[in-house]
């Protein structure tokens, strides 16, 4: 029962950083939008492109997509693999862990090994 307990725990914490990455991700998205039709509109105007980039506010547009991609990864990682314990804790099998992911069985079974071996 601890061990369920424990793997609850995980999942919503794995849940709570989603969010954290969506909501971070939809402000610097707004951020890229604002920038993209900014520079679209100057290089249609004739300014030089280096210049732009160079006059660019840091975080530049390139970091900003670079981080909402990093930032996703990292926090569907952990929820991959918190959901997959919650579910094989739940009796669901490997077979239908995969069918619901939408992955191989042996994906998920080289999930749940390789989160096996980091709990030890």
């Amino acid at each position: 029962m601890a061990e369920k307990n424990e793997t609850l725990e995980r999942l919503l914490t794995a849940l709570a950083e989603i969010e954290s990455a969506a909501q971070s991700n939809v402000d610097r998205s707004r951020q890229l939008q604002d920038r993209a039709a900014n520079l679209r509109k100057r290089l249609n105007a004739g300014d030089d492109l280096v210049a732009l980039v160079e006059a660019e506010e840091q975080p530049r547009m390139v970091e900003l997509l670079s981080a909402n991609l990093t930032v996703l990864e990292t926090a569907g990682a952990e929820f991959r693999a918190a959901e997959a314990l919650a579910l094989r804790s739940e009796g669901l099998t490997i077979e239908a862990i995969a069918n619901l992911f939408g992955v191989t069985r042996q994906r998920i079974s080289a999930l749940l090994k390789q989160q096996a071996a980091i709990q030890r």
